[in-house]
């Protein structure tokens, strides 16, 4: 059988619509070929099944965060509910260790690549994989090659977050804060998010005044607790921190407890869902507010199936996501 690949991070992160808060019916596991009752041979004249012994592979940035794990165990769950072989490589954030991933994967005969790449840097392998026959789900950033893109607005999702500090800040803090934003500024749809998380502060609490502009970073374990240690030493009036992921912000929460700092009056937000972030919300802990997307993925594994069906999907589609703090923190997160 041809084989193919597919690619993913608010909220068909991700569904037949467009990013920007479409909903998406529940993926359903497919059913095998239709073969002849106690012979298991295909009923004569009925097609194969076309996802029928599919195999997919999928490429993170890295597997050691508890936002990329998630997305991992989701997908390899949905593969082995509908039989299908499944591989996950991590390219640990570094282009060419992608490239080679997506040639192995070729050669190992993925008939489907979910791809999480973060910039441009892996289309020419991508499109060599398409040539030979290999289908390409992108999930979370928009590159110029794949069969179905599930897309996110990063400038939209750094909104969110920013709007929850901003709301925070109002409420708890007279509308005054000293804040950090924490961003990486190694791809445009980073960078993007993060001029979202700045851009609503302002529009939100005005008053509150953004003390620095941090480049933390792709999601790399300790990144988040070294930087808020040597913010809160440059700045001991600080008392905000709006990250671009959960990874470096759990990671700045336990920092801010660790300096004494932790209390009513500071407050973290970012994005991702991940139960750590969840439950430091609902545990009154400095993380305040988070972005959770839909989990991804059921998502990469129904439209994987779609296109293995033959289906096309010209355009983006998304993922709707929300925004979780103290005040729904109960649908999303129930204590162990």
């Amino acid at each position: 059988m041809k084989k193919l690949l597919a690619a993913v991070i608010c909220g068909s992160m991700m569904a037949t619509a467009a990013l920007a808060g479409c909903t998406m019916d529940s993926p359903t596991a497919t059913t095998t070929a239709a073969q002849t009752e106690g012979t298991g041979s295909e009923t004569e004249g009925e097609a194969a099944d076309p996802t029928e012994g599919a195999k997919i592979g999928f490429l993170a940035p890295t597997l050691q965060t508890e936002f990329f794990i998630n997305i991992d165990n989701g997908l390899k769950a949905e593969c082995e509910t509908r039989g299908w072989d499944y591989v996950a490589v991590s390219f640990d954030n570094d282009s060419a260790t992608a490239v080679t991933s997506i040639e192995n994967m070729v050669t190992s005969q993925c008939d489907i690549i979910v791809a999480m790449v973060s910039d441009k840097s892996c289309d020419d392998a991508l499109r060599k994989a398409q040539e030979a026959g290999v289908k390409i789900v992108e999930c979370g950033v928009q590159t110029d090659v794949f069969d179905v893109c599930i897309n996110t607005d990063q400038y939209e999702t750094g909104k969110m977050i920013g709007t929850m500090a901003g709301d925070w800040i109002n409420e708890s803090l007279d509308g005054k804060a000293n804040v950090v934003v924490y961003t990486t500024f190694q791809n445009t749809d980073m960078q993007n998010r993060g001029n979202g998380i700045q851009d609503a502060i302002k529009e939100v609490a005005p008053d509150a005044q953004i003390l620095e502009v941090v480049d933390i970073g792709k999601d790399v374990v300790g990144s988040g607790t070294s930087t808020t240690e040597t913010m809160l030493q440059k700045y001991p009036e600080l008392n905000c921190i709006a990250a671009y992921g959960d990874a470096a912000a759990v990671e700045s929460s336990e920092a801010v407890k660790a300096a004494g700092k932790a209390g009513d009056g500071f407050g973290i937000f970012s994005c991702d869902g991940t139960n750590q972030a969840l439950k430091g919300i609902a545990d009154g802990d400095p993380m305040r507010g988070t972005v959770r997307f839909a989990d991804l993925g059921p998502i990469m594994a129904e439209y994987s199936e779609r296109l293995l069906q033959g289906e096309t999907f010209p355009e983006p589609v998304s993922s709707p996501c929300v925004a979780v703090t103290a005040d729904n923190i109960s649908e999303y997160y129930t204590a162990e």
